[in-house]
């Protein structure tokens, strides 16, 4: 009896034995060609501000949302000859206060925020970015979910230096900041509602409205579908439907101009629900769209590591817009720096920048604003430590002008510049 019952104890340890070691191979294999992914990075900065009556320093996530820190998850599968398919699921650390925001604490203090709740940031929360599937071939690719348009990002990443997470065309510092000064912080609606008082609110979106960031205005992830036509040569051209009635298509040509890297983006957006922010507020039914222009051009040489890079955008809204707002704005920015390896650690880069917003005051008109220009001054110096850390310290200083009634500019005829420093770290995954 006790051989018998010996036997198949034995058939099943065998067997264990077995499929412990075919498993085994198949994580040995995976993990040599693995079809998953971990990667991203956290940014994180110490910033100071002085907005002419206070300054003060705080630590908090640095650089927006999509620049900020990010972990995404992804996958690709080989579904027979030809044909592929993968998914991308990105979260988003924030700072975040409990006392200040009742929407799960999500928050990014620099674009959403002020400065007279900044010192009370502590703790924080996770939120998702994005999730989406993706079909691939020759043909192209498909992607279906919360993911980044054609659009976004079309006025960033046509820099050639790669110096984006101390500086980009989108104001991610300071947007949220009230304005101080003169009468700033009591303009108010026709109803008695406090508007008009932060920096944002004079480099508003159209195509998203109420977004202050002046450039990259379709730069939020969607719910849609988008196609990614095959690359024909150095030319990527994608086009996408997002909810609720958002088309938008995106070209980037990248190649050699002479000895210099050379990229060229263009992107075209159309929301037809955009533009709330400039719609007629007597009209219960006002109905408005929005187009969006972005190009932008960049250039490096790779030999002196001197690069340069420009970025126009133009909105329109079209439809019941109010007579007192303006229906057509434009935003300029510029950079002009070097990058290179001037030290073993690695590249080093230094650069100045200029931006200017024109006419992005949105609903103010109501109370008596017919021309804005916010420019934008500032100088970074970067050290890269290989492809895995970036140490940076940042300088930027906002400015405002303003046209209208005597009201109006009784305002902000003296409003206080605004002077923001960061000094931040950048760690890739």
């Amino acid at each position: 009896m006790q051989t018998r019952n010996k036997v198949p104890a034995l058939r099943a340890a065998t067997l264990i034995a077995a499929m412990t070691c075919l498993s085994q191979t198949a994580l040995a294999e995976d993990a040599i060609t693995p079809s998953w992914n971990i990667s991203g990075w956290i940014n994180e900065s110490m910033s100071y501000y002085d907005d002419g009556e206070g300054s003060d320093m705080v630590q908090l996530s640095d650089n927006g949302t999509t620049l900020g820190s990010r972990i995404t998850f992804s996958g690709t599968a080989s579904l027979m000859d030809g044909l592929n398919a993968g998914f991308d699921v990105t979260i988003e650390p924030f700072s975040g206060n409990p006392n200040f925001t009742g929407n799960g604490n999500q928050i990014t203090p620099l674009v959403f925020s002020n400065q007279d709740n900044l010192d009370s940031f502590n703790g924080g929360d996770i939120g998702l970015l994005g999730t989406s599937v993706f079909f691939g071939g020759d043909w192209g690719k498909v992607t279906v979910g919360l993911q980044s348009m054609p659009t976004d990002n079309i006025g960033v990443l046509g820099d050639p230096s790669m110096t984006i997470w101390s500086g980009v065309g989108a104001m991610f510092r300071g947007s949220g900041f009230f304005m101080r000064g003169n009468e700033a912080d009591y303009a108010t609606n026709s109803d008695g509602a406090a508007i008009g008082n932060t920096w944002g609110s004079f480099i508003q979106c159209m195509t998203i409205p109420g977004l202050g960031i002046g450039i990259d205005c379709n730069g939020v992830y969607r719910n849609g579908i988008r196609y990614d036509l095959p690359a024909m040569g150095p030319v990527s051209i994608a086009v996408g439907y997002a909810n609720d009635d958002i088309y938008d298509i995106a070209a980037k040509v990248s190649g050699k101009v002479g000895r210099l890297d050379g990229k060229f983006h263009i992107g075209y957006a159309y929301n037809a629900d955009g533009g709330a922010n400039v719609a007629d507020e007597n009209n219960a039914n006002a109905d408005t769209d929005t187009e969006m222009l972005t190009v932008q051009i960049g250039l490096m040489d790779p030999e002196t590591g001197l690069f340069g890079a420009f970025t126009w955008q133009h909105e329109e809204a079209n439809g019941d817009v109010s007579a007192l707002a303006e229906d057509e704005t434009d935003a300029y920015y510029t950079k002009l720096g070097i990058r290179k390896a001037f030290t073993p650690l690695g590249d080093t880069a230094f650069y100045v920048e200029y931006g200017q917003y024109n006419d992005q005051f949105g609903a103010l008109g109501q109370i008596g604003v017919t021309g804005s220009e916010v420019t934008r001054t500032g100088a970074a110096l970067e050290q890269y430590f290989g492809s895995k850390v970036i140490l940076y310290g940042k300088y930027e200083q906002l400015d405002l002008d303003v046209d209208g009634t005597d009201d109006a500019e009784s305002i902000y005829d003296d409003i206080d510049e605004l002077n923001l420093v960061s000094l931040g770290v950048t760690y890739f995954f």
